[in-house]
């Protein structure tokens, strides 16, 4: 016995894994909540000022960004208004009066020259009241760049910008454009039709004229070029005409922007433009992860739209940079803080790790080696004294776990021979052939504990008929399986006596109604299938309404009527759906374990994805596992919450015509 106390000892001793190191010590533990103590003491004043200049550095950066859109999109609003305003006014000067094609060409070129920008315009009238068609192109640039189209043979009837201008209420702006003939460079158009007045007038032409659209951008590069701020100008149909990170050549609309780059940070800025709505927006670059503070602001009423940001985490760097040099310096001071703090609180430690060192005896099992320090009044006197009573009371209670796991592991034992003694209670898969035809049946059954209250079963009557039940009994485990075995042999009792569906059901109500003091219930779908015609009676007694796939793979839900659940009351006569099989179809039943199926967002499986999970012209068998492989893909990793059973009954396809049996 001495020479194992002192075996003991030396264990406790042993710096091993059971022994405390210095920096989980009690006494560590004290000076690091007083450093903790200082440290959320710096942190909190440097969170506050942090919080107040950060407020003044985000309110500055909005009002400038606020500002700076709205004086761009002023000055881009003058310029593309100045192209608007010229091209109505030449367009109501065609309209009322009567000009001469020279006195047309002279007019369009003063239009040119008197829009700001403009490197040409175009003039085009139907031919109307014995005046021949009028198609010109004036260029800003001189006369030799003049084109006469209608003498160019250019089918400018069949391009769309013109269709769409004679269709359009009003004028359009163009997406931007890659003019060869302008020189070789981005070009965006403004198109108007040119109509007669009153409500129904004539659509005589159309008037445009080219910006390049280097013009437009001219009005916010050097804003563009500052560092930290953004600027992007988008198109009326959504194509970005200025970005930095995308060059105008490559068509990109916002949309795509957003989608190739990972920009979802930028989604909200979609609704404004669509809506032409001003808006402020806060956001992080999903990219550079910096933040920026966007204003969308649009152009007057002209379509387009221009995205000016401002990223202000250059500022912000600064500040955190003062920040981190103060947060250190509070660190510093704590850690002086825990060093002091340590050194007095190894007086009141001490206790604890001699208290430590008994409890390690009873770690090795040694459960005779008195406590230290029991005699003590204060609060170690009382743990000592709790862990001296709790080493006689643990051998007791460790004699009790070994024989509840003995009592569980009998118990997990039985309730396996159970499900096995369950399983077997049900009907094998069937398949019968009468009349030439072939009937396949077949069903699967997972409970989601050892034992469940599911059930199905098949009965052969009279040689042509093939009976079926499934059903659901309340409440799961046990006494859903005693439940569940009562009502399997009730109704394979009726099914062989009973004349119909209806009959059984009506049957069985009254037999589990007997002695059912616990009130459970199951709901079930009885229903039996003529081999020779397809001819299918159902009745329901609460259970869901199965389906009928179809030879070409369309599901539907057939429409059963549901009497109450058998059980509860006795109920004089359940309501019958009867109908035809057709060959190469299927009759699918199941239970709410398939359509309540929960995924780990405690989404249910549902009706809608049930008749998404069946096959088309697929043997009994096969459907069954389907559809239980959906449900499993769908719920997984979640744990099966209820029992899943799903029963098929196929016609098989015969060319052999029968005609329906009407009993």
């Amino acid at each position: 016995m001495e020479a194992t106390r002192q075996d003991v000892q030396t264990a406790v001793s042993d710096p091993g894994p059971g022994k405390i190191a210095w920096w989980h010590s009690l006494r560590m533990r004290i000076a690091l909540w007083a450093g903790v103590v200082n440290v959320l003491l710096v942190l909190l004043l440097t969170a506050a000022m942090s919080w107040f200049a950060h407020s003044l550095i985000v309110d500055n950066a909005r009002r400038n960004t606020v500002n700076a859109a709205r004086d761009t999109a002023g000055r881009l609003d003058n310029a593309l208004r100045s192209v608007t305003v010229t091209t109505q006014g030449l367009s109501e000067l065609v309209v009322n009066s009567q000009l001469t094609r020279a006195e047309l060409t002279t007019t369009l070129r003063a239009m040119v020259k008197a829009t700001p920008g403009s490197t040409g315009g175009s003039l085009v009238l139907e031919p109307h009241k014995g005046e021949p068609a009028f198609a010109r192109y004036i260029s800003a640039s001189g006369r030799e760049r003049d084109r006469d189209l209608i003498a160019a043979h250019y089918d400018y009837q069949a391009q769309p910008w013109y269709q769409r201008t004679l269709a359009s209420p009003g004028g359009w702006w163009s997406e931007p454009y890659f003019s060869e003939t302008a020189g070789g460079i981005w070009m965006v158009t403004y198109n108007m039709p040119v109509r007669g007045n009153g409500r129904r007038a004539r659509t005589l032409g159309m008037l445009s004229q080219d910006l390049p659209l280097d013009y437009l951008t001219r009005n916010f590069r050097a804003l563009a070029e500052l560092p930290g701020w953004r600027v992007r100008l988008v198109a009326p149909e959504g194509t970005l005409a200025y970005d930095p990170s995308v060059g105008v050549q490559d068509s990109v609309s916002l949309v795509k922007y957003i989608r190739d780059s990972g920009r979802p940070d930028l989604q909200p800025a979609l609704e404004a433009i669509r809506l032409q709505q001003p808006l402020e927006l806060t956001h992080v670059d999903a990219v550079s992860k910096q933040a920026v503070y966007t204003m969308v602001q649009p152009v007057g009423q002209s379509g387009w739209t221009l995205m000016i940001g401002q990223s202000y985490s250059l500022v912000m760097a600064r500040l955190h940079k003062a920040l981190a040099l103060l947060i250190v310096g509070g660190v510093l001071v704590a850690l002086l803080c825990m060093f002091v703090v340590r050194k007095l609180a190894k007086r009141i430690s001490r206790p604890m790790e001699e208290l430590t060192e008994s409890a390690r005896y009873l770690e090795q099992g040694y459960y005779d080696t008195a406590v230290a320090h029991t005699g003590r009044r204060d609060e170690v006197g009382l743990l000592a004294r709790t862990l001296d009573h709790a080493r006689t009371s643990i051998q007791q209670q460790l004699d009790e776990i070994e024989e509840m796991g003995a009592a569980r592991q009998k118990m997990e034992s039985e309730l396996a021979i159970a499900r096995d003694i369950q399983l077997s209670m049900l009907s094998p898969g069937r398949q019968l052939q009468a009349g030439g035809h072939t009937l396949e049946a077949h069903a699967l059954l997972e409970p989601a504990k050892q034992v469940g209250g599911d059930f199905y079963s098949f009965i052969e009557a009279e040689g042509q008929r093939l009976w079926f039940a499934i059903g659901d009994v309340s409440d799961k485990g046990v006494p859903a399986a005693l439940f569940m075995a009562r009502t399997v042999t009730v109704l394979e009792v009726a099914a062989c006596s009973g004349a119909s569906p209806s009959d059984v059901l009506v049957e069985a109500s009254k037999r589990l109604v007997e002695g059912n003091d616990t009130c459970m219930f199951a709901t079930v779908l009885c229903g039996y299938v003529d081999i020779h015609s397809g001819y299918c009676v159902l009745a329901s007694a609460g259970h869901e309404a199965p389906l009928i796939v179809h030879a070409n793979g369309h599901s539907e839900f057939i429409p059963v009527p549901a009497g109450a659940p058998l059980g509860f009351e006795v109920s004089d006569s359940f309501a019958q759906w009867r109908g035809q099989l057709l060959p190469g179809s299927t009759l699918l039943a199941y239970t709410d374990g398939v359509t309540e199926a929960f995924n780990p967002v405690n989404e249910a499986f549902g009706e809608q994805a049930l008749l998404q999970a069946t096959l088309a012209d697929s043997d009994a068998l096969r459907q069954c596992q389907h559809l239980v492989e959906r449900v499993h893909a769908f719920a997984r990793p979640a744990e099966q919450s209820d029992d899943i059973t799903v029963l098929a009954i196929r016609l098989c396809r015969d060319d052999v015509p029968s005609s329906p049996e009407r009993p």
